[in-house]
């Protein structure tokens, strides 16, 4: 199978580049990648191919650069199949990725993997102050067994974050013909076109991550990814806006993940990531939370 990473950066470089040491000298099938960023003082890393875009909104900015990305890579290394990656989000084990590309490849109808974009309520119903709210957290334990997804949101959705997606004729033209308004749900509009083209068939879920929020949106250990924007524990906020009683508690942040990963090969960001004292270089002037 002929894959190409398509790797996309807004501000989270130093994320990026340690995705790339992760990609390139640590996964055991050497895939090309094609990074589409719009930070305007990075400089060209590990990358296959580095593609520059003009920085624009959240939502216009994160289409333009994975369209950009995966019609790049098309075009330059013929793959059967593209993986998605955003910035922050790391697979530490490809063979995640590559049991999807099987799951894809054995299905005639199956076109995208990917989990949703879910949103489970029960948890801020279980800590809410409101007591209706708390009755529909009792509800929700009492239906979730029967097979009824009481309070799961946002589940006709796909994440963008990371996907795997077989190349196809039809798939390419739907992908440049996706269009967002800033206030769109990219994840709602990738998947609403999906569907609209290939029927809900097409979409391969990712049971491993659902629901996604809160529980699996920072990590998901059973796909190995990570994707905290935080860089070590420290800085990582608080568990539902409760205060944490035990330091031990809080959530690890991408120093520790990538410290509990062991990698053979530790490149010169993934070095000063693990070895620094004082993070605040870390990506820079991006968003933490």
């Amino acid at each position: 199978m002929k894959v190409a990473v398509c790797l996309t950066t807004f501000n989270r470089i130093d994320c990026a580049r340690i995705s790339m040491e992760i990609i390139k000298l640590n996964w055991q099938q050497t895939w090309p990648v094609v990074h589409a960023c719009s930070h305007a003082t990075y400089e060209p890393y590990l990358e296959d191919l580095l593609l520059r875009r003009p920085p624009r909104p959240l939502t216009t900015g994160a289409l333009d650069l994975l369209v950009a990305s995966i019609q790049s890579a098309v075009e330059r290394f013929d793959p059967d199949f593209v993986v998605h990656l955003e910035a922050d989000t790391w697979i530490m084990d490809q063979q995640v990725i590559i049991q999807y590309l099987h799951k894809l490849r054995a299905d005639p109808d199956a076109v995208i993997a990917a989990s949703s974009c879910s949103d489970d309520r029960a948890p801020a119903w279980k800590h809410s102050q409101e007591l209706g709210k708390r009755a529909r957290h009792a509800l929700a334990r009492i239906l979730r067994p029967l097979g009824f997804g009481y309070g799961i949101r946002q589940t006709r959705t796909i994440s963008t974050q990371f996907f795997v997606a077989k190349v196809t004729p039809v798939f390419m033209q739907m992908i440049t013909e996706l269009r967002a308004r800033e206030d769109d749900f990219l994840e709602k509009v990738l998947y609403s076109k999906v569907v609209r083209r290939f029927g809900a068939k097409a979409i391969v879920g990712m049971p491993e991550r659902e629901p996604v929020h809160p529980g699996f949106r920072n990590t998901c250990e059973a796909l190995s990814l990570y994707c905290q924007h935080w860089p070590s524990s420290e800085d990582a906020p608080s568990l539902d806006k409760e205060p944490l009683i035990d330091p031990a508690d809080r959530p690890q942040g991408k120093k520790e993940s990538l410290a509990a990963a062991r990698f053979a090969l530790q490149g010169p960001y993934m070095q000063r990531l693990l070895e620094s004292a004082d993070l605040r270089y870390y990506n820079g002037d991006a968003q933490r939370s």
